[in-house]
């Protein structure tokens, strides 16, 4: 079953910084804010609401040696920016 979290006031400004801070990490976010991440056998989908200012972001799959902490830590850190 996914692990799933919702954003909320994400603008396209911030949208934006995720997209920059996950870059610096080698991940990069489908065009869009929409689709799927797949890196080091982590697989993670995105969704960007605009209308609502929201980001549902889903960890779909995941190696079991990797804490989920790490995985959102990657996600939320940028939007902390």
């Amino acid at each position: 079953m996914p692990d799933c979290r919702r954003y909320e006031g994400i603008t396209p400004e911030k949208l934006s910084n995720l997209r920059l801070g996950l870059l610096r990490t080698g991940i990069t976010l489908p065009e869009g804010g929409n689709g799927l991440i797949e890196t080091m056998g982590v697989k993670v989908s995105v969704s960007y609401l605009a209308a609502e200012q929201a980001l549902d972001v889903c960890i779909i799959e995941k190696p079991s040696f990797i804490p989920t902490s790490l995985v959102w830590g990657q996600v939320e850190a940028p939007l902390k920016n």
